[in-house]
């Protein structure tokens, strides 16, 4: 967020159209925007201005009182991919093309709001609260579609963009309804710079990628692939279709019917009263999953994690019927409870789309799990029940009539975690 005024002028319009330090029209390859060893490609915003940014280890750090930094470049679509990391109570900012800020503050834990981390500042809500603790490493990966002006440089389309935050879709294909507080200027349609806010708090970047979009990519409602090496959520789900998963054949039943719908992952009885568990064909350790979950009310069904072809698992619940819990751990096949939380409905949207997320690290492992940023589960075991690594499932759980009750999933992403 920014309180001071903005740098207008005819002069800072005329320099933009005329392409001034402008980056090459081409698209299909990542640019590295800061090499890890110098500030090269980056000014400040303010000539002469306290300069709190520094290169070290790697990142390229800020520490208040500073400046905004300002690329070289200008740019006009594009995809993007920043880390950052901040303290408690920090702020910062970035700035699609100088004008749109992206807000970076310490968040976790608070309702979704408008000047939350993840926001544009000011202008657009994030659908959820994805933001980690202080001082963890987080990302953004966003595309940026810039308005459009007709020749005789009338603006005829608002300026969209699409944020993935920790791997949660969090603003979708939004139409920008103007400049945010802060901006460089307000030259819409035009290619502009990225700027990374530095007076308000201490914060470190690291791993700050762009990629210039030709129209058809821009115009796409996909995400390109992210370069290697940087901290990636890749969708386990397609939302198209099965591809990558498979049913186990555990004692739920038949396997249940599972589809892809319009973005969907659904699953129910088939037939009434058997269900079944679908996993990935892959198995993984260590990982980082986050997935949107909209159970019909009466339903038994499950996050499943380290799972072995027998259905054994660290069961994330989606018990969403009287008495049952989301966002528990229950040891299927190896334990029973383990913890569980009766206060989850307060974390639950009722009627909408909720976000769950789970973390499991080591062997014997931690497992953390959050329902819409509420964190419900924090359990150390203390003996190895699972094998360190299994497959990802979704349950239809056996037994009773769901009646073609629904459980479902979308915005399906992993991130295998390793030791950096």
């Amino acid at each position: 967020m920014r309180r001071q005024g903005m740098l207008m002028g005819m002069g800072g319009f005329i320099a933009l159209l005329l392409g001034v330090f402008a980056w090459p029209a081409t698209s299909g390859d990542w640019v590295s925007l800061f090499d890890g060893k110098s500030m090269e490609g980056w000014r400040l915003r303010h000539k002469g201005g306290p300069n709190g940014w520094k290169v070290q280890e790697g990142l390229l750090i800020n520490q208040p009182p500073s400046t905004d930094i300002v690329t070289e470049a200008t740019f006009g679509d594009f995809q993007l991919h920043v880390e950052f990391n901040l303290p408690r109570g920090s702020n910062s900012g970035v700035y699609l093309q100088g004008r749109y800020e992206i807000q970076v503050d310490d968040a976790y834990g608070r309702p979704p709001g408008r000047h939350m981390c993840g926001a544009i500042y000011g202008l657009l809500t994030p659908r959820f609260n994805a933001a980690k603790p202080a001082d963890e490493w987080q990302t953004f990966d966003v595309k940026f579609v810039q308005a459009r002006r007709d020749a005789q440089g009338n603006l005829t389309r608002k300026a969209r963009v699409s944020v993935i935050h920790n791997g949660v879709s969090i603003i979708t294909n939004a139409e920008l309804p103007g400049v945010t507080g802060g901006a460089l200027d307000r030259n819409e349609g035009t290619p502009g710079p990225l700027m990374l806010q530095g007076d308000h708090g201490p914060v470190q970047y690291r791993n700050l990628f762009l990629r210039p979009l030709t129209e058809a990519e821009a115009e796409s409602s996909e995400f390109l692939p992210l370069p290697p090496g940087v901290m990636a959520y890749k969708p386990l789900f397609d939302g198209k279709s099965l591809q990558g998963w498979q049913v186990l054949r555990t004692g739920h039943g038949t396997g249940g019917k599972w589809e892809a719908v319009e973005g969907v992952l659904q699953g129910t009885q088939d037939p009434p009263g058997n269900g079944g568990v679908l996993a990935t064909t892959e198995k993984y350790g260590d990982f980082e999953v986050v997935v949107e979950i909209n159970p019909d009310w009466g339903i038994d069904s499950g996050l499943f994690l380290r799972t072995t072809e027998r259905g054994a698992c660290y069961q994330i619940t989606i018990d969403h019927r009287p008495g049952g819990q989301v966002g528990t751990l229950y040891g299927e096949g190896c334990g029973g409870w383990l913890q569980q939380n009766r206060e989850w409905e307060k974390a639950w949207r009722k009627g909408e789309w909720n976000l769950l997320r789970a973390i499991v690290q080591g062997q014997p492992p931690r497992i953390q799990a959050w329902l819409n940023g509420q964190q419900l589960v924090d359990f150390t075991d203390t003996k190895e029940r699972l094998p360190a690594e299994g497959f990802i499932a979704v349950q239809v759980h056996g037994g009773g009539d769901w009646k073609g009750k629904l459980t479902r999933f979308r915005n399906f992403r992993l991130r295998v975690i390793e030791e950096r």
